[in-house]
């Protein structure tokens, strides 16, 4: 019998330190770069040219919505619209070489955040990190 705190209360503590996090790797991001435009920006990056549905539907938003995203990162230069070459209705986005290198600035950036806080962390507890990854991975990677 499992006698610690419990999966909700680890849950909840779980939730409170990633947002924390996130919010502070956040703190210097580009004034524009929105967490809806970086997420979008980082789904398209990921492969194949997406049509603006597919994005919306991989970000469990709108189609609406997911446009007005398209069109701010179209307008900072981050993404380019592509012609789709069996429908004429259908544009495909991809990442611009700025939006690449944004992403790849950004991933140093929040990398080297990261790695200075771990490594203030007493030893224990950076093996403790280490250890915890593996759940942490299979969290994010479980299906929706």
């Amino acid at each position: 019998m499992n006698a610690g705190p419990g999966p909700a209360a680890t849950a909840g503590r779980l939730r409170l330190a990633m947002a924390e996090l996130t919010r502070r790797l956040r703190k210097d991001w580009p004034g524009e770069l929105t967490p809806s435009r970086l997420t979008a920006l980082a789904t398209i990056a990921r492969g194949e040219p997406l049509a603006v549905g597919e994005l919306a539907k991989r970000m469990a938003v709108s189609t609406p919505t997911v446009s007005h995203i398209v069109d701010a990162l179209d307008k900072q230069g981050l993404i380019a619209r592509q012609p789709d070459p069996h429908d004429r209705r259908v544009c495909r986005l991809t990442t611009s070489e700025a939006g690449v290198e944004l992403l790849e600035e950004l991933g140093r950036r929040t990398t080297g955040i990261l790695t200075d806080r771990i490594d203030r962390l007493p030893p224990a507890q950076q093996t403790a990190l280490e250890a915890a990854l593996p759940a942490l991975e299979a969290l994010a990677a479980a299906p929706e």
